[in-house]
């Protein structure tokens, strides 16, 4: 084959998968809570988040609502405090919290598509 038309073809190639390459790594889907449960529904269990500050000598942010996305593996990453109640206090709780949770796709959601939402996580430690 001569070179300009391998080169060509190989051109062509390229131009050719680049779409499927984007198509193979979707953004997440922005969802608000409600809709992002018909997608993905947490893990039931138990787990510790660390809390990395001692609620004894801390104020903890009663109200956090943090951003999240949830890949094909229903594992939560780019987790991000959005809101803290009050906004001084310490609301690492509720991100190590939602980077702890796990989820599984549902039913409807057989593509395993990935998703971006918030939630709002209230502490009732303490009281």
């Amino acid at each position: 084959m001569p070179p300009m038309l391998l080169r060509a073809a190989a051109l062509a190639l390229t131009l050719a998968m680049s779409p499927m390459a984007i198509a193979a790594s979707p953004e997440p889907l922005q969802l608000q809570q409600a809709e992002a449960l018909t997608y993905w529904k947490p893990v039931e269990g138990t787990f510790r988040p660390r809390l990395n500050a001692d609620p004894g000598r801390v104020q903890f942010a009663e109200e956090v609502t943090v951003a999240y996305s949830v890949n094909k593996r229903g594992r939560t990453y780019d987790v991000k405090v959005v809101d803290a109640k009050p906004s001084t206090a310490f609301s690492g709780w509720a991100l190590n919290a939602v980077k702890a949770m796990r989820f599984t796709a549902t039913d409807s959601n057989t593509e395993r598509t990935p998703i971006r939402s918030e939630m709002t996580a209230r502490w009732g430690g303490g009281k």
